[in-house]
């Protein structure tokens, strides 16, 4: 049987142990990571940073300019990892454990199948992301990651 842990009121986080932090790069995200890092850090939960490089626009940016598509995939993938090791950097203000990951695919698709591989209880994402919102001011991918994902999301104005 699981144990049970009280939270006090105003506590609602008191028994996450793995956060996820979705990132693009946008201001969204920027939001994002530091109410991530805040929640890490007041739960003592291990902090996993992922990052999905879309292949669909990296297949589309090739097409359109008759560039190699390995050779585009390879600056995303470079631009990923500089990506996570900023937010790597700027988690250092907070006493936090964290794993960084770098997917390809469908932001959402990867970042759900993540929060899934990796048992998190609880998934950050800002509500803009690099693609912009809907009418309802939240973005495709953080609608989608909020639909599908089996742990609670929250999404971050």
């Amino acid at each position: 049987m699981e144990d049970i842990r009280y939270c006090a009121p105003g506590h609602i986080f008191c028994s996450a142990n793995k956060v996820m932090l979705a990132v693009d790069g946008s201001d969204g995200s920027s939001r994002a990571a530091t109410v991530a890092f805040e929640i890490a850090e007041m739960t003592k939960s291990k902090l996993f940073i992922v990052h999905v490089i879309p292949t669909s626009v990296v297949k589309q940016f090739s097409l359109m300019s008759d560039a190699n598509p390995e050779e585009v995939l390879h600056k995303y993938e470079a631009k990923g990892e500089k990506l996570l090791d900023g937010y790597k950097g700027a988690a250092k203000d907070y006493k936090v454990e964290i794993e960084l990951i770098l997917e390809k695919g469908s932001p959402s698709e990867r970042i759900i199948l993540q929060a899934k591989e990796l048992g998190v209880d609880l998934v950050v994402i800002g509500s803009q992301g690099a693609e912009g919102a809907l009418r309802s001011g939240v973005g495709s991918a953080a609608e989608r990651v909020m639909l599908g994902s089996p742990s609670p999301v929250l999404i971050v104005k």
